[in-house]
């Protein structure tokens, strides 16, 4: 499934933030499709300061709205360590704050605004890698219900289901084996996911395989797999994945094309798509061709010549429908580009 909602968009999608204040600190390498270990670091840092930004700015305007002072919770926002990996429920504070206030929902400002307080700032860090299931905490609740009620064309209501007893440790083990052997093909893919991913949540269900959204970024939402086709699953979906969060990280500093909502035919869904999930689409895809090649190459035994020959199908319908119809900004021709070099 990719994203969750309009997620490209991403500033409508978080609250607003202002890309030029950012200006200065794009740089047009960033711009590819092309994993890159220093890349990956430098835009999950910026994309940070959006995050900071937002934050500041959101307490602030909540501050004033109710004649409080958050002072105490500012100062730990602007004494945020950029370095270090944020927690997806922080992005997801953040999201919900803001929506509240559209709202002009006060009850909903003020609970939310209680459980942050309650967060302890050294706890806003998401330094290990973790998987569990959905469902596990109260910073959740909102994404579940967006995602349960998302309708899909062609297709009944999603099921979207948490693991209750099962364990996850044998799924943690298997995605980390995974990573492991993506490292040993691609570090610099290896690198990328590092920096971006914090938390896999498995799933049960029908209609939905997996997801990201920037209201929670870090998180990754997946089907829990087959014991059989495990490990396959892994490899194919923390390279997709990964790549939804960094395009739209690449979103947050520049809007890269000028016909967001325009329909064509979709790369892997059946049925027509805006121009930007069809980008994201053919973005994923030429990452999951780049990887797989490369797995391929490497380790025969693990039989994803078929999955390599379906991601290859599914790029070349993709990268004919951006070259025809995206209208890219200056920047997003560069990301054009580099698809289109990935095509060749």
């Amino acid at each position: 499934m990719g994203t969750v909602g309009n997620a490209s968009a991403l500033p409508e999608s978080i609250g607003a933030m202002n890309q030029s204040m950012f200006s200065d600190d794009i740089a047009a390498e960033w711009f590819t499709c092309k994993p890159c270990a220093i890349g990956s670091q430098q835009v999950g840092e910026i994309w940070r300061r959006f995050w900071q930004n937002n934050a500041e700015n959101a307490l602030q305007s909540a501050a004033d709205g109710l004649g409080q002072s958050l002072d105490r919770l500012l100062h730990h926002v602007r004494n945020f360590d950029l370095t270090r990996r944020l927690a997806p429920r922080l992005c997801a504070r953040v999201a919900d704050l803001m929506e509240a206030m559209d709202r002009r929902d006060g009850y909903a400002v003020m609970d939310g605004l209680q459980v942050w307080c309650n967060d302890a700032p050294e706890d806003w860090y998401a330094d290990d890698l973790i998987t569990e299931s959905i469902a596990a905490h109260a910073w959740e609740q909102p994404l579940l219900r967006e995602i349960r009620s998302t309708q899909v064309s062609g297709m009944g209501p999603l099921e979207f289901f948490p693991l209750l007893e099962s364990d996850t440790l044998r799924y943690h083990q298997i995605a980390m084996h995974a990573l492991h052997l993506i490292g040993e093909v691609d570090p610099d893919m290896h690198a990328e996911i590092s920096t971006h991913v914090s938390m896999i949540k498995l799933f049960t269900g029908s209609g939905i395989e997996g997801l990201s959204t920037p209201k929670a970024f870090g998180a990754l939402w997946l089907k829990v797999p087959t014991e059989e086709n495990a490990l396959a699953w892994f490899l194919e979906h923390l390279v997709h994945e990964c790549s939804h969060l960094h395009l739209n990280a690449l979103f947050s500093l520049d809007p890269l094309l000028y016909n967001p909502n325009e329909i064509h035919q979709a790369p892997i869904r059946p049925d027509p798509r805006p121009m930007f999930q069809i980008l994201h689409g053919t973005f994923v895809l030429a990452r999951n061709c780049r990887v797989h090649a490369r797995l391929c190459e490497r380790f025969p035994e693990l039989n994803l010549q078929p999955a390599l020959e379906k991601f290859h199908e599914q790029f070349q319908r993709g990268i004919a429908v951006v070259e025809g119809c995206m209208k890219p900004t200056r920047r997003g021709a560069l990301l054009l580009q580099s698809l289109s070099e990935a095509a060749a």
